[in-house]
């Protein structure tokens, strides 16, 4: 999701967006095994076109930012459900120790969770009715997208290709980043966390679409960004998953928990430790001097 060389802003929101929606209205017709890949595609989508209409909230239409923000952020929670359990087996694989004495339990709860992904992922997507409902959503939520590249108050003027049109709201994602993470590192709540990674992924998505302004520096930001991003997404993983060990009796049922607990809650430690650190060193700058840098970058050019 880049904007490219000779575009402007408003043509580059209509193509993102564009390229961005196509993947979410694929979902419906991914063949059944695809599906759980096409609903992490969607979600991920979502999320990148929840950063760009963040970029230029504060010059389009206040409506339109509130209205298909909550929209896009419902449809992401519907499909949710599936995402969690999908990814719960591979994050008990992927981040806990292979240790003999975890492993005859965290084989136990692979093969329940990955039972329980194949119920509750049938039970959304072959509910022909909510799916045909998600995906109007996703189309009339396209349809109004046509407005993020349109100025505030205008009917057909796109946003001018000025940093003026974006600085309000980049300055505003990097500005929460960064708050954030000084509040993390004093309460790392579950919350906290989970609401410190998604300002910190609507950034490295911004960065990411604001590439082509300097593509080497712009990608080291955006690879600082993905790494801390993916500490934290690992870290709510591990929480989702121990809300489900407390939630579903029946999951845990006559396995040994203790060891299984003590592992998730040092992997999460080590975890948070590591992002918290990565934020300190990204987010040490201001918001001020962050905008500053890139309003540089984009200079007084009139497109890309």
């Amino acid at each position: 999701m880049r904007f490219r060389e000779g575009e402007t802003l408003a043509e580059g929101i209509d193509r993102v967006v564009g390229e961005q929606f196509a993947v979410t209205l694929g979902v419906i017709d991914a063949p059944p095994q695809q599906q759980a890949f096409a609903v992490h595609s969607t979600r991920k989508a979502l999320k990148r076109l929840r950063a760009i209409l963040r970029l230029v909230r504060d010059t389009i239409s206040h409506d339109c930012y509130h209205t298909d923000n909550q929209v896009l952020k419902l449809v992401a929670a519907e499909l949710s459900a599936v995402r969690d359990t999908w990814v719960m087996a591979e994050v008990l694989d992927r981040l806990l120790p292979h240790d003999p004495v975890l492993q005859p339990s965290v084989t136990i709860l692979i093969a329940r969770l990955e039972d329980r992904y194949r119920t509750e992922s049938q039970a959304l997507l072959e509910n022909e009715a909510q799916m045909v409902a998600i995906v109007e959503q996703l189309q009339n939520a396209r349809e109004r997208s046509r407005k993020w590249s349109i100025r505030a108050g205008e009917v057909d003027a796109p946003l001018p290709h000025e940093f003026a049109s974006i600085e309000p709201g980049l300055q505003r994602v990097y500005r929460r980043g960064r708050r954030g993470m000084r509040i993390v590192a004093d309460s790392p709540t579950d919350t906290l966390l989970h609401v410190w990674r998604k300002r910190a992924k609507y950034l490295r998505h911004q960065i990411e679409a604001l590439n082509i302004l300097d593509p080497v520096t712009m990608l080291r930001y955006e690879l600082e960004l993905e790494q801390l991003t993916d500490l934290l997404g690992d870290d709510h993983d591990l929480a989702v998953l121990l809300a489900r060990f407390n939630n579903d009796p029946a999951l845990v049922e006559g396995i040994e928990m203790d060891p299984v607990l003590a592992a998730v809650g040092a992997r999460r430690h080590d975890l948070q430790s590591k992002a918290i650190d990565m934020g300190r060193t990204f987010f040490a700058s201001p918001s001020t001097d962050f905008v500053a840098f890139v309003a540089g970058l984009w200079g007084d050019r009139e497109s890309f």
